[in-house]
């Protein structure tokens, strides 16, 4: 039947270029061709609304695409009606262009396949596709020219290419915590942008609230930032080079965001030999270790944890099941929240959209809810199943709920929990292995997990449309690390944070080399289980 079908598109294609039963004239930009409105108005919602109605084309007959070349529309129609793919590199754009005009969504999924396999970046080329791929919603592509900045950015500031940026397109790729250059590269293309862009005095203070100006080489900020016309003047700007110049946080060790250490990580402990309700540590940017206040009750062991702006959120316990409390990164200070719905132990935590979630465990399947300023809890979400020691990642408004302990057995399945419509699904991929304990890191699209049988997996997660797409990129052996342990991405090394009844040991797994790093690390004071690991960025 398929290929009786195909034949008859086949012929339609045939005659309508022969041009026997045509009753369209098509004007396009560079000529005129002919086609039939019963055919197009098959192919598209978009010649079907033209013609079937009292428009002007359906009246004279005479169809008018002035930014569609006849070869272009001749392409478009064989690739529709006969399932050929006649995409190249010389009519990619265009093609995508009219198919958006057209509604042609099969077409344009030949040019995103195409763009995505064949599309090859350079440091003159990259803008123009990141703004091409954003107009068109083309999110896979947009990220590879984002990622292609990100990566290259020295040499596109070295070929000023940087002045091209607009505004909201410089504070985005100054807002990435990844940029491979230094902060005086940076430094150097902004001023740069600023002579070619003269921007007002609360542009130029947004742009350096954006710049890690401690990482920048004091004698370069001096002779090269202050007294220029930009900066000379701003009140603001001053400010910040000087309260950086005169205090001491400048980075004599670290000179760009990727080489400037993993951030503030805090520990999760628990120790029921002591009981003395130390739940947190804190390993900072600096690799010191700093202790943190004892929480005001003990929640038991098993607990979870998740950060929202300055504060980390930790929820349920092996003694207290329902209980909230609240950590107050910048004032150091403990307060007891409002108790969950339901008792939650050995569950996972996440935030997404300025919310924090509650997730499964081993007494309840549900999902909870709460925001900074609600005062409860509210149960928004089911998985269906049970979910112990699994790992929550955030993708945009979507929260993945992947492997962990499900009924007694190590699982490989990933929950997709949409927060907006508070639906859950199953997604068709699944993990490389059935991992009973679950631990990862995530660096969208990159995902690094590790499991406590020491398998290491590296995935990509794709948000398009609101469609999760999962591609595993490598898997790999390390060590066991049973329950107690947690994992963090740095600079394409994983660190694990690992320890049960003695002190939190830190070890480095090379990704790139496929092995352990053999590398000393500050030894904690902290004993006890180490049940995961936090990252928080705040601002002090």
């Amino acid at each position: 039947m398929d290929c009786t079908k195909n034949n008859i598109l086949q012929n339609i294609h045939d005659e309508m270029v022969k041009g026997t039963f045509n009753d369209l004239d098509i004007v396009c930009e560079n000529g005129t061709t002919s086609a039939n409105r019963l055919v197009l108005a098959a192919m598209s919602s978009y010649f079907r609304a033209m013609l079937t109605s009292d428009m002007t084309e359906s009246r004279t007959g005479v169809l008018n695409l002035p930014t569609v070349s006849v070869s272009v529309f001749q392409d478009i129609l064989k690739m529709s009606l006969c399932s050929l793919d006649l995409v190249n590199e010389d009519n990619c754009v265009k093609v995508l262009d009219a198919c958006e005009m057209m509604q042609l969504d099969d077409v344009k999924d030949l040019c995103h396949r195409y763009l995505k396999k064949s599309l090859v970046m350079n440091a003159d080329n990259c803008l123009h596709w990141w703004r091409l791929m954003n107009r068109y919603n083309v999110r896979d592509s947009s990220n590879r020219a984002v990622s292609y900045l990100k990566e290259n950015l020295t040499e596109f500031v070295e070929r000023e290419n940087i002045v091209h940026l607009s505004k909201t397109e410089l504070l985005e790729i100054l807002s990435k915590d990844d940029l491979k250059c230094k902060e005086d590269v940076i430094m150097k293309g902004v001023m740069k942008w600023l002579e070619g862009n003269n921007p007002d005095a609360d542009d130029v203070t947004s742009i350096f609230e954006m710049i890690r100006i401690e990482c920048v080489d004091p004698q370069f900020l001096i002779e090269n930032v202050s007294f220029s016309k930009f900066i000379f003047e701003n009140t603001s700007v001053q400010q910040m080079i000087k309260g950086v110049l005169c205090s001491r946080v400048m980075r004599t060790g670290s000179t760009s965001r990727s080489d400037s250490g993993c951030g503030n990580v805090f520990i999760l402990h628990y120790d029921e030999t002591k009981k003395t309700n130390s739940l947190l540590s804190c390993f900072t940017s600096e690799g010191t270790w700093e202790d943190v206040p004892p929480a005001p009750v003990d929640p038991g062991r098993w607990y979870s944890a998740a950060s929202l702006g300055n504060n980390v959120y930790i929820t349920g316990g092996w003694i207290r099941t329902k209980c909230t409390l609240v950590y107050d990164v910048c004032r150091r200070e403990w307060e007891t929240g409002p108790d969950l719905k339901q008792q939650r132990l050995v569950h996972c935590m996440a935030t997404a959209n300025s919310k924090v979630y509650a997730v499964g465990g081993s007494i309840s399947n549900t999902i909870e809810e709460m925001s900074e300023s609600d005062t409860c809890w509210q149960v928004v979400g089911d998985l269906k199943q049970n979910r112990e020691l699994a790992f929550a990642a955030t993708v945009g408004h979507n929260i993945l709920v992947m492997g962990g302990q499900s009924e007694g057995c190590g699982s490989d399945v990933m929950q997709c929990f949409n927060t907006a419509t508070r639906c859950v699904s199953n997604l068709s991929s699944r993990l490389p292995y059935r991992s009973i304990c679950l631990r990862g890191s995530v660096h969208l699209p990159d995902v690094y997990l590790l499991d406590g049988d020491g398998n290491v997996m590296h995935v990509q997660v794709i948000d398009s449309d609101g469609e999760i797409h999962i591609q595993v990129k490598s898997t790999a052996k390390w060590r066991s690390f049973e329950y107690c342990f947690g994992v963090l991405w740095q600079n394409g090394s994983l660190l694990s944070f690992s320890g049960a009844y003695t002190n939190c040991e830190i070890r480095k797994y090379n990704l790139a080399e496929g092995k352990e790093d053999n590398i000393t690390f500050p030894e904690s004071t902290r004993s006890g289980d180490v049940l995961g690991v936090l990252p928080v960025d705040h601002k002090a």
